[in-house]
C-alpha cells in the first residue's frame, strides 16, 4: 500500500507521520517530525494565523521529505471534534394536483431537507453568517399524503415529506486547514475528526466492548470519546485544557507564555524550578509551591471533564484513558479519579509503547503521538471523510464524502438552492367578477438542465474527482397575468349625445370600486364589477343617476317652510323614456331634473284684517307682489333651494279713508252731526295710515 502523510495540527504543536500498512505486521511509521508554533497561531483547534501555521507545517513536511526521500503531495488531517454538528430536519412538497414521485423529485426533496437542517443549525448557533460543509446525510423517514412509507419513489400523491439527519463541519474550520495546506502545496485527501482518530489508535476494537472514556487533552480543548458494546457511541468536548494551567503560572509569576509552558513541563521533573520573569528577575521556587498554585485550575479542568463524561455516558465509566500533550498536566489523573469517585489505577495515560501493531520510529513514545497515529490509521483504512474537488459552473467545489457523492450533493456544496432544481408552476390568479369567483392558472415550470463532463446528467449520478458540472436552473412557470380587456365581453363602443355633448359610450370596469382602464392588469384578490354599454339603465349607472332618488327643495314663504320633492326625467331622442330601453349608436339622451317655478306655487297674498266698530273686516288685496330678499321676482323664475319668498297684496298700507266705504252707518244721520274717527282709542284723521289688526271706530255725533 502507498504510504500516507498524516498531519496533526494542534494548538501548541504540529506533528507529521509518514505511515504505511503491512498486512502481516500491521502499521509502520516510516518517518516522523514535529515542531512547535513560534507564537500562538491556533486557538481551540481553530486556525487563526494561516501563515504562522503554514510555516510550522512546511518545516515538518521538509523534515519528512528528507527522511523518506520522496515528495509529499497529499495529506490526511483531522478537525477538532467540537466542530462536528448534526441536525434532523423535515422538508415537504405540496402540489395542486397528485403527481408520481420520481427518483429525482425525491432526491430534490431530500436536499431541501438538508438545507432546512443547515438553516436550523445557523439559527441554533446564533450566527447566520456562519456557513458549514455538509459531510453527509441520511433519510430517516418518508411520508406520502400524511402516511409514513418506506420508499416514496413510484408513489403518487399531492403531498410528500421527508426527514433527514445531516452532518456538518464549519467552513471556517475546514477552510482554515485547506488554506494552510495550500500554502505548502499539499492537497487534503482525507479528513477525520480528532476524537475518532485518537480512538482508533488508543483503544483497540476488542477493548471497545468495555465502557471506557477516552480524553484527548490538548492545549486548548479536551475531546472526549466513549465506548460501549464494541463501538464508540458518543463524542464531546470541554473548551479548556493545558493552556489554562500555563496561563495560571504566567499570571502568578509574570512570565511569557513560552516560559510558563516550560515551567509547567518541568514541574514533575525537578524538585526546584528556576526561571526568569518578564522583568528580568531570576525566580527559584519549590515544586510543591507550583503544584499548590495550579491545583485549583487543574481541579476545575478535571471537574469539567468529569461533568461532560457523566452527561454523555449517563454514569461513571469503567476507566478513563488520557492522551494528548495536556494529559501530562500534573495532578490531572489524581483529580479526575477523585471527582469521578473511581480508583486511581482506573485513570491512566495511553502511550505509544502499549499500542499493538504499530512499528517503526521507536522514539515516538509520549501520549501526544496517539492522535497523529490515529489520523494515519483512519486514512489507511479509508475511514476518513474523503476530500476531493469537482467543478460546478466553472467554480471549484470541495467535496467531503461519507459515501459516494452525487450531483445533488455537489450542487448543495456549491450553495445552489434545491428550489432551483425544478421550476415551480406559476401562481394562479383569483379574482371576483360581478360577485362570482374566477381562477386563472399560471403556466407550468421547466426542470433544470444538468451536464456532467459535457453529457446530460441526473441529480443522483455519482461523481469522481475532477468532474465538471454545468447547472442551468429550472425555469419557474409564469404567474397568471391578464388585463381587463382579456375578460371583457365583446361589446363595441357607441357614440351618443349626452345632454348635448357627443360622448363615447363603452363598457366600464371597476376594481375595488375604482374605475380602471381596459389595459390595466388584474391583481390577485381584486373585486371587479362590470357595467355594459347596452341599455339606458347601464348608461344611467355609468353616469351615476338613480331615477328613483328624489331631491329635496326647501323654501320659505312668509316665514313658513315648504318642502318639495323633485324627480328626474330622461328624454331619448326628444321623447320621455318609459322604463329601460336599448341605447343605439347616435342616440340623444337628456337627463334633467323636473324644475318648479314660482308660478307653480300659485302664491296668493292674504287680505289684511281690521276691526271696525267691533266687527272683523277683511280688507281685499289690491295686487300680488312676490319678493325674495327685497327683490321682486317673476312667476317664471325657477325655485332655488333655500329661497326666502315674501308675498304681499299691497304696494302700500291703506289709510283710514280707504276703509270708510266698508263702514256701515245708520241710514239716518242727525243734522249737524260730526263724524268722529278713532284708531286704537286715539283720535284719527282721514289720512291716518293703518296697520294690520288696527281697531277703528267711526260714528256720527
Amino acid at each position: 500500500m502507498e504510504p500516507i502523510f498524516a498531519l496533526d495540527i494542534g494548538t501548541r504543536m504540529v506533528m507529521g507521520l509518514v505511515m504505511t500498512k503491512n498486512d502481516e505486521q500491521g502499521y509502520e511509521i516510516l518517518a516522523s517530525a514535529q515542531t512547535e508554533h513560534r507564537q500562538r497561531a491556533m486557538y481551540d483547534g481553530q486556525v487563526h494565523d494561516v501563515d504562522e501555521v503554514a510555516r510550522a507545517v512546511a518545516k515538518v513536511k521538509a523534515l519528512l521529505e528528507q527522511k523518506v526521500d520522496f515528495p509529499l503531495k497529499q495529506v490526511a488531517v483531522a478537525a477538532a471534534g467540537r466542530a462536528l454538528r448534526t441536525e434532523v430536519a423535515v422538508a415537504e412538497h405540496k402540489g395542486l394536483l397528485p403527481v408520481r414521485w420520481e427518483r429525482e423529485n425525491v432526491l430534490a426533496l431530500e436536499i431541501e431537507a438538508v438545507h432546512q437542517a443547515l438553516r436550523q443549525l445557523q439559527s441554533s448557533t446564533g450566527d447566520d453568517l456562519q456557513s458549514y460543509h455538509c459531510v453527509g446525510y441520511n433519510p430517516i423517514a418518508r411520508w406520502n399524503e400524511g402516511e409514513e412509507i418506506a420508499n416514496l419513489i413510484g408513489q403518487r400523491g399531492r403531498v410528500a415529506k421527508v426527514s433527514v439527519i445531516a452532518t456538518f463541519l464549519p467552513r471556517t474550520v475546514v477552510d482554515g486547514l485547506v488554506a494552510v495546506l495550500g500554502r505548502v502545496d499539499l492537497e487534503m485527501t482525507s479528513l477525520t475528526l480528532e476524537p475518532i482518530a485518537a480512538g482508533q489508535a488508543a483503544i483497540p476494537p476488542n477493548m471497545r466492548r468495555h465502557n471506557l472514556a477516552l480524553v484527548d487533552v490538548g492545549a486548548g480543548t479536551a475531546d472526549i470519546a466513549l465506548t460501549r458494546s464494541g463501538s464508540f457511541f458518543a463524542y464531546g468536548m470541554v473548551p479548556m485544557a493545558g493552556d489554562e494551567v500555563t496561563e495560571e503560572i504566567c499570571k502568578h509569576f509574570l512570565l511569557d507564555f513560552k516560559v510558563g509552558e516550560k515551567v509547567k513541563r518541568e514541574i514533575l521533573k525537578k524538585k526546584q524550578l528556576s526561571f526568569t520573569d518578564f522583568l528580568g528577575a531570576k525566580v527559584v521556587v519549590d515544586q510543591s509551591e507550583v503544584l499548590e498554585l495550579i491545583q485549583s485550575v487543574v481541579g476545575k479542568l478535571a471537574g469539567n471533564i468529569s461533568k461532560e463524561i457523566l452527561k454523555l455516558n449517563d454514569g461513571v465509566p469503567h476507566a478513563i484513558i488520557l492522551i494528548g500533550g495536556g494529559s501530562l498536566t500534573p495532578l490531572l489523573c489524581e483529580l479526575l479519579a477523585e471527582t469521578l469517585g473511581i480508583p486511581q489505577n482506573r485513570v491512566g495515560i495511553q502511550v505509544r509503547d502499549r499500542l499493538g501493531e504499530i512499528h517503526g520510529e521507536k522514539s515516538l513514545k509520549g501520549p501526544e503521538t496517539i492522535t497523529p497515529i490515529g489520523i494515519g490509521i483512519a486514512a489507511l483504512e479509508g475511514n476518513g471523510l474523503q476530500y476531493y474537488t469537482v467543478s460546478v459552473n466553472g467554480t471549484p467545489v470541495p467535496i467531503f464524502a461519507l459515501q459516494l457523492t452525487t450531483v445533488a450533493e455537489a450542487l448543495l456544496a456549491a450553495g445552489i438552492q434545491p428550489r432551483s432544481f425544478f421550476g415551480k408552476p406559476g401562481s394562479a390568479l383569483t379574482f371576483e367578477w360581478n360577485g362570482e369567483m374566477q381562477v386563472i392558472k399560471g403556466t407550468l415550470g421547466n426542470s433544470a438542465e444538468l451536464l456532467v463532463n459535457g453529457k446530460p446528467g441526473k441529480l443522483d449520478q455519482s461523481l469522481t474527482a475532477g468532474d465538471e458540472i454545468i447547472f442551468i436552473p429550472g425555469e419557474h412557470g409564469k404567474d397568471a397575468q391578464i388585463s381587463v380587456k382579456d375578460i371583457l365581453p365583446v361589446q363595441n363602443p357607441k357614440w351618443i349625445f349626452w345632454n348635448g355633448e357627443r360622448e363615447r359610450y363603452a363598457p366600464q370596469v371597476f376594481v375595488n370600486h375604482k374605475l380602471v382602464l381596459e389595459t390595466d392588469h388584474i391583481l390577485d384578490g381584486n373585486k371587479i364589477s362590470y357595467i355594459a354599454n347596452d341599455d339606458l339603465s347601464n348608461l344611467l349607472k355609468q353616469k351615476g343617476y338613480n331615477l328613483q332618488e328624489k331631491e329635496d327643495l326647501e323654501i320659505s314663504v312668509n316665514g313658513e317652510i315648504h318642502t318639495f320633492h323633485l324627480l328626474h326625467e330622461v328624454l331619448v331622442n326628444g321623447n320621455t323614456a318609459e322604463g329601460n330601453i336599448i341605447i343605439n349608436d347616435g342616440d340623444c339622451i337628456e337627463v334633467r331634473k323636473v324644475q318648479l317655478t314660482i308660478g307653480d306655487l300659485k302664491l296668493k297674498p292674504n287680505p289684511i284684517t281690521f276691526y271696525i266698530n267691533g266687527k272683523e273686516m277683511k280688507y281685499p288685496t289690491q295686487e300680488t307682489i312676490i319678493t325674495s330678499q327685497g327683490r321682486p321676482v317673476q312667476e317664471d323664475e325657477l325655485l332655488i333651494d333655500g329661497m326666502d319668498l315674501r308675498v304681499v297684496g299691497y304696494k302700500q298700507m291703506p289709510i283710514l279713508s280707504d276703509l270708510l266705504p266698508y263702514v256701515k252707518f245708520s241710514d239716518e244721520v242727525p243734522p249737524g252731526s260730526t263724524l268722529t274717527l278713532i284708531v286704537n282709542g286715539q283720535p284719527a284723521e282721514f289720512t291716518t295710515v293703518l296697520c294690520p289688526g288696527d281697531r277703528l271706530t267711526a260714528t256720527w255725533n
